[in-house]
């Protein structure tokens, strides 16, 4: 990959100096997953940084012999930070949903890119805090409808991740139960919704390719504010 394409491609480098990215791209480890494979284990995180070229991750949580899915990741994010400042355990793992292309960068690597580089440390804050201002909105949203409670999730999806397309913006076509998981609604609801969503010509689900296209975005958009 060459510097304008990582600068592009991944917000976190927006403001990084060339120094910084030519150093980068001298140092990361390039990988690739088929789908449903796992990507980082419970007993890894910490360990390295890694940076989605391409494809669709989730980040999974396990409790108490239950397993959920907290994130969806796409591509131009990344993950695995968090862990390299906190090394508390971590009962998470991370999985491929489609074909996965990553960079990764060890964990030393990385904290000697962020020293070396104030504009990027300084990205990186401002990242970190949308994340926890999403995290936020989540919490927020726990007495929301199930409905309201879908659309918004939705909407960050496409906003974040998504692709715009004669159909409309289109991401990945998650699997229900990954879907409730992260808009915080029971799987029998989540399912009526989509249904409804699909009858009033708001969504188009395209089972072959893989795909969730959000066909009317602005309707959308009016039921996530319904109250």
């Amino acid at each position: 990959m060459e510097i304008q394409e990582i600068s592009e491609r991944f917000p976190i480098f927006n403001t990084a100096n060339p120094e910084t990215l030519e150093w980068f791209l001298s140092v990361i480890d390039q990988e690739e997953y088929p789908p449903d494979t796992e990507i980082v284990q419970e007993d890894e995180w910490g360990k390295a940084v890694y940076f989605i070229v391409t494809g669709w991750v989730k980040v999974s949580s396990h409790y108490q012999g239950q397993q959920s899915t907290i994130e969806i990741l796409g591509r131009g994010d990344f993950l695995g930070e968090m862990e390299i400042l906190d090394e508390s355990p971590k009962s998470i793992a991370a999985f491929s949903l489609s074909e996965v292309q990553l960079l990764s960068i060890s964990a030393q690597r990385f904290l000697q890119m962020l020293f070396k580089d104030p504009q990027l440390h300084h990205r990186m804050l401002q990242l970190t805090v949308r994340r926890v201002r999403l995290l936020y909105r989540r919490i927020q949203l726990h007495q929301q409808p199930p409905k309201i409670k879908l659309a918004k999730t939705l909407i960050k999806l496409a906003e974040i991740y998504g692709k715009s397309t004669e159909k409309g913006i289109e991401i990945w076509c998650i699997a229900n139960q990954d879907l409730a998981d992260i808009a915080d609604i029971p799987l029998e609801d989540l399912q009526q919704i989509m249904n409804q969503l699909q009858s009033q010509g708001c969504l188009d689900i395209d089972q072959v390719n893989q795909t969730l296209s959000l066909t009317n975005i602005k309707q959308i958009h009016h039921f996530s504010q319904q109250l």
